[in-house]
């Protein structure tokens, strides 16, 4: 069985919450392990926020959707922009730095991305980004009613 929940949200930091909360809600109800769940929120998080930041250069307001399924095989978290073209699996590996180096902004964020999720796609279709971030899990999904 497969559970999906759409959210649309504005290009505004502080809607990141309501995608968080919605992914806390079925990856609870359809028993999503923890440790899932928190590599799933720095993920999701991550590159909700980049999508807010970056994708629009004129700087109004838009809007775009963020869709979390989850099944008995684990979770994906599709996030829909029509924003500024940016396939972010290219974005290269930060150089190492020397111990107690902090990292310059940029890019850090994707390479961590890449290490927290299983499956990490991209593909621009009819003027918009869609980014896919898969976590492969066992899941309650299964015994669970739609």
């Amino acid at each position: 069985m497969t559970r999906s929940v759409d959210i649309v949200i504005h290009n505004d930091l502080s809607e990141i919450a309501l995608v968080r909360d919605a992914l806390d809600r079925l990856g609870s109800e359809l028993e999503v392990p923890g440790r899932a769940i928190i590599q799933l929120q720095v993920a999701l998080d991550e590159i909700v926020s980049n999508v807010i930041k970056y994708s629009w250069a004129d700087g109004g307001k838009h809007e775009f959707l963020v869709r979390i399924t989850v099944n008995d095989g684990g979770v994906a978290l599709d996030v829909f922009d029509d924003g500024e073209a940016f396939d972010p699996r290219g974005v290269p590996e930060p150089d190492p730095l020397p111990a107690g180096k902090r990292p310059e902004p940029g890019g850090v964020g994707i390479h961590m991305v890449k290490k927290l999720v299983d499956d990490f796609a991209y593909e621009r279709i009819d003027g918009r980004n869609h980014t896919r971030l898969t976590k492969k899990c066992a899941t309650g999904a299964v015994t669970k009613e739609n």
